[in-house]
């Protein structure tokens, strides 16, 4: 019995919190402030914007973005299946290679919320790729990465 009583207080006490990594798949997805069609339109963003899953409800996901706002996408919309990222910083350099010796890609550079779907990494490094399939290399410290967790509470 005395093992048991551990067991039962992490079963009653242990609240795990709901987090999953999720990466937008189509061309476009709107971004509600409620989980439904109909709801009011908070933000139209592009393939390959990383959110962050808080709550699932029905079709729907909440989501949060890389300053933290809560929003609703339908769930088709996006994937788990896809690691990608998004410049959180003013402008950012896009690179051919990893590290500031290389020479800057022909778009040269990426302002704030201009998503990427992630290729590779070398070391501070992140290789990515654009909607348009063109690939460069950025500065990890430039990128939002929704990164899915458990926290548990007691």
């Amino acid at each position: 019995m005395s093992k048991m009583i551990p067991l039962l207080v992490l079963i009653v006490f242990a609240i795990p919190s709901y987090s999953k990594a999720l990466c937008v798949k189509v061309d476009q997805a709107n971004l509600r402030s409620k989980p439904s069609a109909k709801a009011k339109l908070t933000w139209t963003v592009g393939k390959y914007m990383p959110l962050l899953a808080v709550k699932r409800k029905g079709s729907w996901y909440q989501v949060k973005d890389f300053e933290g706002k809560k929003m609703w996408i339908f769930s088709k919309l996006v994937s788990s299946r896809i690691d990608c990222a998004v410049i959180k910083v003013n402008k950012s350099i896009l690179r051919e290679g990893p590290g500031r010796k290389f020479a800057k890609t022909p778009l040269g550079s990426a302002h704030k919320y201009m998503p990427f779907k992630k290729l590779d990494r070398d070391g501070a490094w992140l290789k990515l790729q654009d909607d348009f399939g063109y690939r460069h290399w950025v500065y990890e410290k430039n990128l939002w990465e929704p990164l899915a967790y458990s926290n548990i509470t007691y």
